[in-house]
């Protein structure tokens, strides 16, 4: 056995230094690309380094498509009138399980990419984002004309 113990203080002080410090900015862009909860790392604790606060920004919108397209599927498969439409024309399981496969093979796709990009140090802005970003700013304006 080692003579040396483990200390938690060291640890919890080392892990703190290293996750606010200025080491490893590649890394920690990268590690925001992890689905669901990876862009929580940099994004609180690296925010003031440019590389880092860019990519965990482009992450959350690519986890908010994700979450955007299963609940789209949520809904096509659970609400009443669409499901029983879709399951007349036989077409419930095959839209629903193409739109989930689309969603994953996109999320991981897109994930590797952004996260390779972000290793390399690059401000890679993913394929098709700015394109579905001026969309989704053009449908929100729309829906907050029509509400004045």
């Amino acid at each position: 056995m080692s003579d040396q113990r483990f200390n938690t203080r060291e640890f919890l002080e080392e892990t703190k230094r290293l996750l606010e410090g200025d080491d490893y900015p590649n890394l920690f862009a990268a590690i925001s690309y992890i689905p669901f909860f990876g862009w929580a790392l940099p994004w609180f604790f690296r925010r003031r380094q440019e590389i880092c606060k860019f990519h965990a920004i482009q992450a959350i919108k690519l986890n908010s498509g994700f979450v955007f397209l299963y609940l789209l599927v949520w809904f096509l498969r659970e609400f009443p009138i669409l499901s029983t439409i879709l399951r007349w024309i036989h077409a419930n399981p095959v839209v629903t399980d193409f739109i989930s496969y689309v969603a994953w093979l996109s999320l991981l796709g897109y994930g590797i990419l952004g996260a390779l990009q972000a290793y390399q140090g690059k401000l890679f802005v993913l394929p098709f984002f700015p394109e579905i970003e001026n969309e989704v700013r053009k449908i929100l304006s729309k829906i907050r004309g029509s509400q004045s």
